[in-house]
């Protein structure tokens, strides 16, 4: 595959490259799904606009309000729980990496980029993915909302922390994603920004991103 850490727009070299995880480098959504039914099945809940409302990417926190006009703090917890329970012992068994993702991976290590997960993804199933899918090695630092003890960080604050920390120039960075939140985060950061078609947003959502890639060869 050729896809180096040069940028096909601009022809910019950038050799700190962070992407999201879920729609961006892994299909993960059948087995979000699943766990999460199961969660409001055993609390005995139901949910008839599950399928309308829920989406991929906000924190569990936030998905149980969106869900749930009476939802209240007792509520957030326990379902928190549940799902972490259902999802975390899975095995993740249809979660996958996205054709030709490996490769590109592969292909900007080999040509000298850093690369880096940051997700809202909690740190332990994340961890367990990576882990699964032999990625280990290959990224260069793994970040969650809530790997920093104590702290839980939105994407875009996450990003600032880490840029700062590492002394990574915005400039000589990129994050990928394929929701407005992946793209914001990087732009308020002042990143290249990429966006990816191919996962739970919609082309609208991804208006705003630096590029756009539909497809991988």
């Amino acid at each position: 595959m050729k896809d180096d850490a040069k940028d096909s727009r601009d022809g910019a070299v950038r050799r700190h490259w962070f992407f999201d995880l879920d729609g961006t480098l892994a299909r993960t959504g059948e087995d979000i799904i699943a766990a999460w039914k199961k969660s409001l099945a055993d609390l005995g809940r139901e949910c008839p606009r599950f399928d309308e409302v829920f989406t991929i990417g906000p924190t569990i926190e936030k998905v149980v309000y969106d869900l749930f006009d009476d939802a209240t703090p007792e509520l957030v917890e326990k379902v928190v729980a549940r799902f972490r329970v259902n999802y975390d012992e899975s095995g993740f068994p249809n979660t996958i990496p996205y054709p030709g993702v490996p490769e590109w991976l592969d292909a900007l290590k080999s040509s000298g980029a850093k690369l880096y997960i940051v997700t809202n993804k909690r740190h332990a199933p994340t961890q367990k993915i990576v882990g699964k899918f032999g990625w280990d090695s290959l990224f260069d630092g793994v970040w969650s909302f809530d790997s920093i003890p104590g702290v839980k960080c939105r994407k875009p604050d996450l990003l600032a922390r880490l840029l700062s920390e590492m002394k990574i120039s915005p400039s000589d960075s990129v994050m990928v994603g394929d929701t407005k939140g992946d793209i914001d985060a990087g732009s308020v950061n002042g990143m290249h920004t990429v966006g990816v078609a191919w996962g739970y947003g919609s082309m609208e959502e991804l208006a705003g991103a630096d590029e756009i890639k539909d497809r991988l060869p």
